[in-house]
C-alpha cells in the first residue's frame, strides 16, 4: 500500500508540474516574441503585405493554442498517446508546411518533379516528352529536354515564384493563391531533371498532384496538397511503428517529432518514406524478436515487404536489414522454414536493389574516372578506394574531425529551409532536443531491457558499416578530389540510423525512478513551435 500511495503522489505531482510547464511555455513564448512582433510587424511594408503580417499573427496565435491544447490532453484529459501521437504529427507538420514554403527543403523542387511524372503515370496521362511534343516544343523546352528534364506538367504549374529562399514574397503568393484554380493551356517541361528510383517513394505526393488535377486545383494548392498527403502517409507510418513496438514506443515518437523530421515530412522529399519505413522496420524486427511467440509465413512476408520498400531506394541502410538476426530461430516452425526464411528474404531483397539500382551499381563498378559537375573537378572512383586505402581512410578520418557537428546539428533540426543558416533551431534548443532523445530511451523503474550486449554490439557494427555506406555514396558521387573530406553529406541521412544508436543507451544499471516522458515529449514540441515562429520572423523581413 504504501508504494501504491507513492505512485498515485507522484503522479499528482507530476500533473501539477506538467501543467506549470505548460504555462511556464506559453508565457515565455508571449514574454520573449512581444518585441519581436512589433519589430516584425513594422518591417513589413503594408498594404502590399497585408496577408504576411495577419499570417505572422496568426502563427504565434494557433501556435500557443496548440501548446495549451496539447498541455491539457497530457495532464488534464490524459488522452492516449496512440491517439494523441499522430494527430500532433500532423498538426506539427502543418506549422512547418505553412511557415517553410514549397521548395524550401533541400531538392524539393526535383522530387516535386518527379512525384509529378508519377501521378502522370497514375492517371494514364502522357509522362515525359515525346517526339510529339518536341514537334512544337520551344527552345526553351528543347534545351531542358536536352539536359534530361523532360517531365511534363501544366504550364500553369512551371510558374515562378516558389524559391528555395524562404521570405515574405513567397508568404504573400502562397496566401493569395492557395485556393486558385487552374487555367492554363497545354503542357510544359519543367526545368528539373527528376529523381530515377523506386516510385513507392513518391506515392503519397504523386496521390495529392492527382487530386489537385482532378479538381483542377492551380499550382499552389497543387503543390500543397502533395506536401499533405507526403505528411499523412508519415504519420501514419510512425503511428503503426509506435503501436507495433514492444518497448520503448516513446524513442520512435521523439524522432518523428524531431524539427528536422517533420521539415522532411511536410515536403515532397523522399527522406520521409525511408525514416518511416525504417521505423516499421525497427519496430517489426523487435516485435518478432522480443514479443511474438511464434513467427509465421505471413510475418516473414511482411519482414521481406519492409526491405524491398526501404533498400532499394537507399542502399546505403541495406546493413540495417542484419537486425533480422534479433529473431531467434526457435520461433520458427522449424529450423528448415528459418533456414528458408532467411535465405528467401535475403534473395528477394538482392534482387530488388539490383533491379532498381543495377545502372549506377555498374556504372560504380566500370568507371576509371569521375566527374563533379558543381566543383567542375575530377572526382573519386572506386577504383581510387581499392587502389589507395590509406588516402581513403584519411578522407574519411578528416571528415569525422569536421564535420561531426554539423551532422550533429542538421540531424536535430540545424539549418532548415533549404540548408539556410538563418532558418535554424536555436543551440539551446538543440540541447533541449537531446534531452528529450535521452528521456525517451533511459530504462525507468521496473521496466525491462530485452537486448543482451552482444545484440547492442552488432546494433553498433550496422550502424557503424551504414554510416560509411552514406558518406561513401558522397565520396563517389559528389566529392572532388581536390578536397580532403567528404562533401554533401547532412545529418538528415543519419535520422533512420538514430533510433539504433540511442538503444544502446537502453540498459538495466542505467535507470531512473521518474517518468519524464510526458514533459519531454512536450518540451519537443515546444521547441518546434517557438523554433518556427522565430524563423517565420526572420522570414517576413526578408523579401
Amino acid at each position: 500500500m504504501p508504494g501504491r500511495r507513492r505512485k498515485v503522489i507522484m503522479k499528482l505531482i507530476l500533473n501539477k508540474k506538467g501543467l506549470w510547464l505548460t504555462a511556464g511555455t506559453c508565457l515565455f513564448l508571449a514574454f520573449l516574441f512581444i518585441k519581436t512582433y512589433e519589430e516584425t510587424i513594422v518591417g513589413i511594408p503594408s498594404p502590399e503585405f497585408e496577408a504576411v503580417r495577419r499570417f505572422y499573427w496568426w502563427i504565434i496565435v494557433f501556435g500557443c493554442g496548440f501548446l495549451v491544447c496539447l498541455g491539457a490532453a497530457l495532464w488534464i484529459v490524459k488522452t492516449p498517446t496512440f491517439l494523441l501521437f499522430p494527430g500532433t504529427v500532423v498538426i506539427l507538420g502543418l506549422f512547418y508546411m505553412l511557415v517553410l514554403t514549397p521548395f524550401s527543403t533541400p531538392d524539393e523542387a526535383a522530387h516535386f518533379t518527379s512525384a509529378y511524372r508519377f501521378s502522370s503515370q497514375l492517371m494514364g496521362k502522357p509522362a515525359i516528352a515525346d517526339e510529339a511534343f518536341l514537334s512544337h516544343a520551344t527552345e526553351e523546352e528543347k534545351e531542358r529536354i536536352s539536359r534530361g528534364a523532360n517531365v511534363l506538367v501544366r504550364s500553369g504549374d512551371d510558374a515562378p515564384g516558389l524559391y528555395t529562399n524562404v521570405g515574405r514574397a513567397t508568404y504573400n503568393l502562397v496566401l493569395k493563391e492557395m485556393f486558385s484554380l487552374d487555367n492554363s493551356q497545354g503542357m510544359t517541361v519543367r526545368y528539373e531533371i527528376p529523381v530515377n528510383t523506386t516510385p513507392v517513394v513518391y506515392l503519397p505526393q504523386a496521390l495529392g498532384i492527382c487530386f489537385a488535377r482532378l479538381l483542377h486545383l492551380g499550382y499552389i494548392p497543387l503543390v500543397y496538397l502533395g506536401r499533405l498527403f507526403n505528411l499523412l502517409a508519415f504519420a501514419g507510418m510512425a503511428a503503426l511503428a509506435v503501436r507495433i513496438m514492444p518497448f520503448k514506443k516513446e524513442l520512435l515518437m521523439a524522432v518523428s517529432c524531431l524539427p528536422m523530421t517533420l521539415h522532411l515530412a511536410a515536403s515532397f522529399s523522399y527522406d520521409t518514406a525511408f525514416i518511416g519505413l525504417s521505423m516499421l522496420f525497427l519496430a517489426w524486427c523487435f516485435y518478432l524478436a522480443y514479443e511474438k511467440e511464434k513467427v509465421t509465413v505471413k510475418d516473414t512476408v511482411v519482414l521481406a515487404l519492409l526491405l524491398i520498400l526501404l533498400e532499394p531506394g537507399k542502399i546505403v541502410y541495406l546493413p540495417v536489414a542484419g537486425i533480422c538476426l534479433f529473431i531467434p530461430s526457435s520461433k520458427f516452425k522449424s529450423k528448415r522454414n528459418y533456414w528458408i526464411s532467411v535465405i528467401s528474404v535475403i534473395t528477394a531483397v538482392v534482387l530488388a536493389v539490383f533491379l532498381v539500382n543495377r545502372l549506377v551499381l555498374s556504372a560504380w563498378a566500370t568507371t576509371t574516372e569521375s566527374y563533379v559537375g558543381w566543383s567542375e573537378a575530377a572526382g573519386y572512383t572506386l577504383q581510387d578506394v581499392w587502389e589507395h586505402p590509406y588516402r581513403i581512410f584519411k578522407v574519411y578520418y578528416e571528415t569525422l574531425v569536421t564535420q561531426f557537428d554539423y551532422y550533429l546539428t542538421t540531424m536535430l533540426g540545424g539549418f532548415l529551409g533549404n540548408l539556410d543558416p538563418n532558418l535554424t533551431v536555436p543551440p539551446f534548443c538543440l540541447m533541449i532536443l537531446w534531452y528529450v532523445l535521452f528521456i525517451s530511451v533511459i530504462r525507468r523503474e521496473g521496466e525491462e531491457a530485452p537486448m543482451s550486449g552482444g545484440q547492442k554490439l552488432w546494433m553498433v557494427i550496422l550502424v557503424f558499416l551504414s554510416a560509411c555506406l552514406v558518406l561513401a555514396s558522397m565520396l563517389l558521387g559528389w566529392t572532388p578530389r581536390e578536397l580532403t573530406y567528404i562533401t554533401g553529406v547532412q545529418g538528415r541521412y543519419f535520422i533512420p540510423l538514430l533510433p539504433l544508436v540511442l538503444l544502446v543507451v537502453f540498459d538495466k544499471r542505467l535507470v531512473i525512478n521518474m517518468d519524464l516522458r510526458k514533459s519531454a515529449w512536450y518540451l519537443e514540441c515546444f521547441v518546434s513551435i517557438y523554433a518556427l515562429i522565430r524563423i517565420c520572423s526572420t522570414a517576413c523581413l526578408r523579401y
